[in-house]
């Protein structure tokens, strides 16, 4: 079959959904000698459209390679601009020529990896399979990202829209698949669950290699901390975290925490907060970091605190397994299913019992040892490869059905 992949966003500081993607893209291109499908993916990082790896895998780069040049020009300035407002209108106007040329081309089938890719397929000519990774503004509609303005109506239109005609709605969990079956009514026999791979961000590493106290200096980072990096919204819940760390600060005078992330409308809060519980001398917020130093976060940290609000699938415990970094996360519903028993579960709202989990990271070696061990176990289980192999499964079946009307192999139906 003729299979198009949109990608749903060009720059790392999306966060887990670029990540995410980049992942399944990558092993897609480590796979293609192995794939009799031709794979088209629609990337929208410039420069990736040199990667030819195999006859059956394209990279195409839309803007420049679908677009006329003003247009592109356009474009590429809306991007640059910073402002959401005319991205999501380059967003638009680049799905509609994604949209022409799949019609045009005659795919047999959209695989979309992030919702926001959807955007960019003809759902209504081409079968696609539809990837959700949670229905938060369902469980919890009062955390204003999912809920102020007009975005829970956005939210409740897109799934009622598009999960009634996916061929396949694929999630991390049985627990999420339980979701979608709960919400939208969906036929269990369609919902594949595939679980989240492993980010193979160790490989950061082995090309910028660097001594501990050269990294700790050269970011002005105490030799112990705690890593969280998650993006400013309210649902990451850093809130309890510093509630936490102030408790534990009071008893170990030398311990950091570190936060990493770009500001969607709730650092400043945050920063406040820092101030009024006198933690500013303790907390250091670095902002958006590269894939390098990502790494050496997770990799010198004490450990990964991941005190989240929703789930039930996420990327950072995953890295922080691969690093050989211990974790403590959310016993939000699915995280048992995810994390196994290789992370400390915590009720995410109680902040004592967060400060206990973190206390033990510090004076407990064999708790540590024995978290590292069981992490770097659950990492090795299930890589990109394996969720790249998954999803071609699901192609080779699909395949059938869909040889019973024209499609890119066969000859036009009045021929």
């Amino acid at each position: 079959m003729k299979v198009a992949i949109p990608v749903s966003s060009a720059f790392p500081s999306a966060g887990g959904g670029y990540t995410f993607e980049s992942e399944i893209v990558a092993a897609l291109i480590d796979l293609a000698p192995t794939m009799r499908h031709q794979i088209t993916i629609f990337s929208g990082a410039q420069g990736d459209e040199a990667v030819t790896p195999h006859p059956n895998l394209t990279i195409l780069h839309p803007p420049t390679q679908l677009m006329p040049g003003v247009l592109r020009r356009g474009v590429e300035l809306a991007y640059g601009s910073g402002s959401p407002k005319l991205a999501n209108q380059a967003d638009k106007v680049q799905a509609a020529y994604v949209r022409h040329f799949i019609t045009k081309n005659r795919f047999d089938f959209s695989w979309v990896l992030a919702p926001a890719a959807l955007i960019q397929c003809p759902k209504h000519h081409t079968p696609y399979a539809l990837t959700i990774w949670d229905l938060q503004h369902r469980l919890q509609p009062y955390f204003p990202e999912v809920s102020q303005g007009r975005e829970w109506g956005k939210r409740e239109r897109f799934y009622r829209g598009n999960l009634p005609r996916a061929t396949y709605v694929i999630t991390g969990t049985e627990r999420g698949k339980a979701e979608i079956e709960r919400f939208y009514q969906i036929a269990p026999e369609r919902i594949q669950v595939i679980p989240f791979p492993t980010p193979r961000l160790a490989e950061a590493l082995a090309k910028h290699a660097s001594t501990k106290e050269d990294f700790l200096a050269q970011h002005g980072l105490p030799n112990q901390y705690f890593f969280y990096p998650a993006q400013f919204w309210p649902h990451k819940n850093h809130y309890t975290l510093l509630k936490a760390f102030k408790t534990l600060v009071d008893q170990h005078k030398d311990i950091g925490l570190v936060l990493t992330g770009s500001d969607k409308g709730n650092a400043g809060y945050i920063k406040q907060l820092i101030h009024d519980l006198d933690l500013i001398a303790r907390v250091h917020i670095l902002g958006f970091v590269s894939r390098t130093d990502l790494a050496n976060l997770y990799k010198h940290a004490l450990g990964l605190v991941f005190p989240t609000h929703f789930g039930p699938d996420n990327l950072p415990p995953l890295e922080a397994f691969s690093l050989g970094c211990p974790v403590i996360a959310s016993d939000v519903p699915g995280a048992i299913e995810q994390l196994g028993d290789a992370a400390l579960l915590v009720d995410q709202r109680n902040a004592t019992q967060l400060a206990l989990a973190m206390k033990a990271l510090c004076e407990n070696d064999t708790l540590r040892y024995d978290l590292i061990q069981k992490g770097l176990t659950r990492a090795e289980s299930w890589q990109p490869q394996d969720y790249a192999k998954r999803l071609i499964a699901l192609l080779d079946e699909f395949e059938t059905i869909r040889y019973g009307w024209p499609n890119s192999t066969s000859h036009p139906a009045n021929t």
